[in-house]
């Protein structure tokens, strides 16, 4: 049980308080901070700092966890600083390549991100992140302690699968920008226009990335309010997440092909970091770098095996969902309080 070793008592159990700062018009957020909110249905009282305002007001004495999602700057530092050495565990979560996307580690930004990560480090009781990839690098870079938790699906992906609007098949892709290096990388373009000429009733959607095909075939929108995200994912025939063998990508989190699969939308991905072990059990395929053209073309022929791989993709994706994995984030919580008062955290 959460709590054996800090928080108030109440009805015979230990409860904690737990602040979560955090930017609210971060997307990521949904995944990284706000599912400790769920925490309340185990009786924690959790409340989120929105951009750290009360923490940095000096505001939130009497916390016994803090969890501060990807916030890293001076005066962070100092705040939580004072936390620390006042007796309040820190969780520190970051869940992206320590670099910028077009950036290499030695370039001046790179090296930038990585200075302010490696101060961030020694004040955290705890680092949370999604990939093995990431946890190795915080532990190169200094972590004490680092674990593994992965994104799991808000409440928002929970509606029923929005039925297909239209005929044909359409394929479809959500990926920021920085992806577009990797279609460029695996060639995207001309394998969909050469299953667009061989299709007549196939279509292409993407949001983010931008792909230049036939207007008449193709849909894009550079951004979508995240909360009608499922309605537009939820029209798609078949789902891709296409990435390059990089070490940006292989950090990656597999809440894509979760998207997906609670959708009922099929999907086809690549083999690497993410996604790497998935397959048909969890509603998709996944497709080498030179295999795309085929991989797609054999799943728009075949609406049977779309119909089956949709269904196995819900059936694993109800099991992803944040409320069935609360233990993940109550035992990171447990972590780091043990961790502050130099105990080993016992068994939930």
């Amino acid at each position: 049980m959460l709590g054996r070793h800090g928080g108030s008592q109440v009805e015979g159990r230990f409860d904690v308080r737990v602040a979560v700062v955090a930017s609210l018009t971060t997307v990521n957020s949904v995944y990284r901070a706000l599912p400790l909110l769920s925490l309340r249905a185990r009786g924690h009282a959790v409340h989120v700092d929105a951009d750290g305002q009360a923490l940095l007001a000096g505001k939130l004495p009497g916390c016994d966890v803090v969890h501060v999602y990807r916030h890293q700057h001076p005066r962070v530092r100092r705040a939580l600083h004072a936390l620390r050495e006042a007796g309040t565990a820190i969780v520190w979560d970051n869940d992206d390549y320590p670099f910028p996307a077009q950036a290499k580690p030695g370039e001046a930004r790179a090296r930038q991100a990585q200075a302010e990560i490696v101060r961030m480090l020694p004040l955290a009781h705890l680092v949370t992140t999604t990939s093995p990839l990431l946890a190795e690098q915080y532990r190169t870079w200094g972590a004490a302690d680092v674990r593994v938790v992965e994104n799991f699906l808000p409440r928002h992906f929970s509606r029923p699968p929005a039925a297909r609007r239209s005929p044909g098949v359409l394929v479809g892709w959500v990926a920021a920008g920085e992806h577009q290096r990797d279609a460029e990388r695996l060639g995207l373009r001309g394998t969909l226009e050469r299953l667009l000429a061989t299709h007549p009733g196939m279509r292409v959607a993407t949001i983010g990335v931008r792909l230049k095909l036939p207007p008449e075939r193709y849909a894009h929108a550079e951004i979508v309010e995240y909360r009608e995200l499922p309605d537009h994912i939820g029209r798609f025939d078949v789902g891709i997440a296409p990435i390059a063998d990089v070490p940006f990508n292989r950090a990656k989190s597999n809440v894509k092909v979760k998207e997906y699969g609670a959708l009922g939308v099929p999907w086809l991905a690549s083999p690497i970091g993410p996604y790497a072990g998935f397959g048909e059990a969890q509603g998709g395929r996944l497709v080498p770098d030179d295999g795309w053209h085929d991989a797609l073309d054999r799943l728009i022929r075949d609406a049977e095996a779309r119909r089956r791989l949709g269904a196995a993709g819900r059936r694993w994706a109800e099991g992803q969902r944040v409320e069935r994995n609360l233990a993940s984030w109550e035992g990171a919580i447990e972590q780091a309080l043990a961790n502050a008062r130099g105990r080993v955290a016992e068994p939930a």
